[in-house]
């Protein structure tokens, strides 16, 4: 894989996943994928794809082109 194709897929996942976190946050919607009530808020979900959002900037950031001088 080459470094450019991992800095935007870093940056693609980041917004997808940083999306969903504030969507899972959201009550009054209905949530798929839990175990408790879905129309509910869902910390652990929420907190869950906000660290995975950060980890794909992370990602991104060791992966971006470098300036040559």
């Amino acid at each position: 894989m080459s470094k450019s194709t991992l800095f935007y897929g870093g940056i693609v996942l980041a917004i997808v996943f940083f999306a969903l976190a504030v969507y899972y946050i959201i009550p009054g919607i209905y949530h798929p994928f839990t175990f408790s009530p879905p129309m509910e808020s869902h910390r652990t979900h929420a907190i869950a794809f906000l660290a995975l959002s950060v980890i794909c900037v992370i990602v991104a950031l060791v992966n971006r082109r470098r300036a040559v001088k």
